[in-house]
């Protein structure tokens, strides 16, 4: 039970971290929302960040229910 609410906190640091890093990007290259929206390129280095935690939120889950 510890192990898995373990492995839970650290899937969602991952995704977390993950946001946080995306906004720095953004942040880091003086992107406005107000003058153009995110390009393709955004995007896919945003769920290049992010996704990783919800894999692991995935593979969490199904140890859990395993």
């Amino acid at each position: 039970m510890q192990d898995s609410r373990k492995r839970l906190i650290v899937a969602l640091a991952m995704i977390v971290g993950g946001v946080a890093a995306f906004f720095l990007f953004l942040f880091v290259t003086d992107h406005d929302p107000d003058e153009s929206p995110l390009t393709l390129i955004d995007w896919v280095i945003g769920g290049i960040l992010i996704g990783p935690g919800f894999g692991y939120l995935v593979k969490w889950r199904r140890t859990r229910d395993g």
